[in-house]
């Protein structure tokens, strides 16, 4: 698995630079950005929440370009990156609706018992690898097939995936309560952080949930 991941990076450098620079770098500065304004406003209600909802599109909106890049890879041919852009363009208001709608049920899953948190969870972090789906209905059964067909390691996954960012975020914090930095050094570092590792999660969980990739790439949904 890592050498496939590392071999589709290799093909595709070109346009994985292209989006990390106009789709993640733009995403993760207006999210972080939104975190603090949120956070420091005296008139929020629940920053803590509109924080977790910011963290999470912050990984979810960037998906569509680098999904399309991994699925036509294995048709061995190459996608511009200007139709990366246009596609990230299209799936952009869907991803911030749905999104929005999971990680409420997640929040308020929490007074009942985890389970809808869990299963809210688990559809968040999967429903984007299925988004060029022609309906909500299309989308879902395949993200339920997928969540099926992964089951526990799914969960292992996220986890894991979860605590790499926890970590990798940790390390950077310690090290800058050193210096005396203000919030544009930790904005500058998120980005960076994100530009890095992001595509390489995105490829990863693409080759992971798109077990079956030609079925919607026949349709011409791109």
């Amino acid at each position: 698995m890592i050498r496939e991941i590392l071999d589709i990076y290799n093909r595709n450098w070109s346009q994985i630079t292209f989006w990390s620079i106009l789709i993640i770098l733009p995403v993760t500065v207006i999210t972080f950005l939104s975190m603090i304004y949120v956070s420091g406003s005296e008139n929020s209600i629940a920053p803590h929440y509109f924080s977790g909802l910011a963290i999470f599109l912050n990984f979810i909106l960037c998906i569509p370009p680098f999904v399309k890049m991994v699925l036509v890879d294995r048709q061995d041919e190459t996608v511009k990156p200007a139709d990366g852009i246009a596609f990230f363009c299209k799936q952009f208001g869907l991803l911030l609706v749905v999104s929005s709608v999971l990680y409420f049920i997640a929040f308020i899953g929490m007074y009942l018992l985890f389970i809808p948190t869990v299963i809210a969870l688990i559809l968040l972090l999967v429903f984007p690898f299925f988004s060029e789906g022609h309906n909500i209905q299309e989308i879902f059964y395949q993200s339920a097939k997928a969540i099926k067909r992964e089951n526990i390691a799914l969960i292992g996954d996220i986890l894991v995936i979860v605590f790499i960012n926890l970590g990798i975020w940790l390390v950077v914090l310690l090290f800058l309560e050193q210096y005396d930095n203000n919030l544009l050094a930790f904005l500058l570092i998120r980005s960076i952080i994100n530009i890095f590792i992001f595509p390489f999660f995105y490829i990863y969980l693409t080759l992971r949930f798109r077990k079956n990739s030609a079925i919607l790439i026949a349709d011409e949904r791109w």
